[in-house]
């Protein structure tokens, strides 16, 4: 494994999590075998004699239940579906139980922390065979593959490029340069990022800032990209170190973007709101679409004897698009035809 394939996984383990849980969809989920009052109820579907095992490990939340329910209404014919629910206090050994119960022929994990959990049981394990892992609904899903053994996935984070075309479809203003701030984690994701970009006539502007930044940092690095570097939008990254909570998000992005009238793309939908405006854009998986592709990733992989190692990390189909029109008409302008191109305009 080279150096610059290493990941922070204390940092991504919590950026999805914590990302949508900002977003007002909190993923903490459930503990195995605790109460889930306010939870969706998650019901395997039965068994069906001499069908191989399905294992799924994900937190008990709205956005990862939704993926769910697509994905087993795909394959609920071909696997027995066994489902755990991930939570704070789940462990390696809550995960190894689980995995000897059914016996899966492969393993979903959704979120980093399951992930991690993984991992951890991969480490403790080196001379057992472990069955094939796809993942899903995490950050930088091609840096964990590199450290997991026979696993693939889908990516979550939308690539820039596709976020910066559906930009340009709904407002007047020109896009041309977009900035973006990063910390060392994403570096391989923002560089990969760029040359999309550029195929769109899109020079990204990349700003690095320490695991550690500070809200005056992240201010900083902000401003300077407003009045330095002239950029048209900025993009916000779903990392966790840099949207830490809703203080933080008003200490630092809020308070520099406010002054700086720029439009703001967001990696979830919920910090696109017209109440209190902040995101201009959101472009986000489709997740009844992520559980269809994951579906058929499955079906691929199972005509191919499992062989995961081979196959790439695939991007998403399809995605959503979220609008602060309000925003857009008082600030940058609302195309003609904007509204064409939105999946849900908010005002």
């Amino acid at each position: 494994m080279t150096a610059h394939r290493t990941i922070d996984w204390r940092a991504a383990s919590l950026s999805m999590a914590l990302l949508l849980s900002i977003a007002g969809c909190a993923t903490t989920g459930n503990e195995p075998g605790a109460a889930t009052s306010g939870l969706p109820t998650i019901v395997d579907p039965p068994a069906r004699s001499g069908a191989p095992a399905l294992l799924i490990a994900m937190p008990n939340s709205a956005n990862f239940v939704e993926v769910r329910k697509s994905l087993v209404s795909e394959v609920q014919k071909n696997f027995n579906i066994h489902t755990l629910t991930v939570g704070p206090g789940t462990t390696v050994a809550d995960l190894a139980s689980a995995i000897r119960s059914a016996g899966p022929v492969c393993v979903v994990l959704m979120n980093n922390a399951t992930m991690n959990l993984y991992r951890q049981y991969q480490t403790a394990n080196p001379a057992t065979a472990m069955p094939p892992a796809v993942l899903l609904m995490a950050s930088l899903v091609e840096e964990v593959q590199a450290q997991l053994r026979r696993s693939t996935g889908i990516a979550y984070e939308v690539p820039g490029v596709t976020a910066f075309v559906q930009l340009r479809s709904v407002i007047s203003a020109p896009i041309n340069r977009v900035g973006v701030i990063y910390r060392p984690a994403f570096r391989s994701f923002v560089e990969r990022q760029k040359s999309l970009a550029a195929m769109e006539h899109v020079e990204l502007i990349a700003v690095s800032v320490p695991n550690d930044v500070t809200a005056a940092g992240l201010r900083e690095a902000l401003h300077n990209l407003a009045e330095r570097s002239k950029v048209d939008a900025v993009w916000m990254l779903n990392d966790n170190g840099l949207v830490r909570d809703a203080e933080f998000i008003d200490d630092a992005w809020r308070k520099e973007l406010g002054d700086a009238k720029l439009p703001l793309i967001v990696g979830v939908p919920n910090l696109v709101e017209p109440s209190s405006p902040l995101g201009t854009l959101a472009v986000v998986p489709d997740h009844e679409a992520l559980g269809l592709q994951a579906a058929n990733l499955l079906f691929e992989l199972s005509e191919n004897d499992w062989q995961v190692e081979t196959h790439p990390v695939e991007l998403p189909l399809s995605v959503k698009t979220v609008v602060d029109v309000k925003l857009v008409r008082a600030n940058f302008g609302l195309r003609p035809d904007a509204l064409k191109h939105i999946d849900k305009a908010l005002e």
